[in-house]
């Protein structure tokens, strides 16, 4: 016979859907399988610093995720609406997710990076609402469906970075 669980990892509607991991159910001896792609120590040790790893499933994980991937939509989304100067969102988007400023070399990546990717999605818009697609919360139709989508991918890939997703 095989064991039944109480209770199974389910995906939230609503509001539910985004309310933080803090609050996740987590089985004895099995957390939450993202959780131990990015290494979570044991719920009966106590660790003053969690370690630090970089592995290509947690990679994988950010930039595919559902959850990573409208996360960076909506931060897109929400730096088209707020700025109006294309190097002051990349600027932002930079040190909203790694807690400082970019420097010159990197300024220079992400602009490069971005144009790239407009130009991508600007001749593939089929792509770009494909990208749009990612999650449940609705993209603002107001805005150019490939600036979302390019400017996206660029917040995503900062996301990606150890920095980023890495507390020091």
């Amino acid at each position: 016979t095989t064991k039944r669980w109480a209770y199974r990892y389910l995906q939230e509607d609503g509001e539910g859907l985004y309310r933080r991991s803090l609050y996740t159910i987590w089985k004895r001896q099995s957390p939450p399988p993202f959780m131990q792609i990015f290494d979570v120590d044991a719920r009966g040790d106590c660790i003053v610093n969690r370690k630090l790893s970089s592995t290509p499933l947690q990679a994988l994980s950010l930039l595919n995720d559902p959850q990573f991937v409208e996360a960076s939509r909506v931060i897109a989304e929400n730096l088209l609406k707020s700025e109006n100067d294309q190097s002051v969102r990349l600027e932002k988007a930079f040190r909203t997710l790694t807690g400082r400023k970019p420097d010159d070399k990197e300024q220079k990546m992400l602009s490069d990076f971005y144009q790239e990717e407009l130009v991508h999605f600007t001749s593939n818009k089929n792509r770009a609402l494909d990208f749009m697609e990612n999650g449940s919360k609705e993209w603002d139709k107001n805005l150019n469906v490939s600036e979302i989508a390019a400017l996206g991918v660029v917040v995503n890939s900062i996301m990606n970075t150890t920095e980023a997703f890495t507390k020091k």
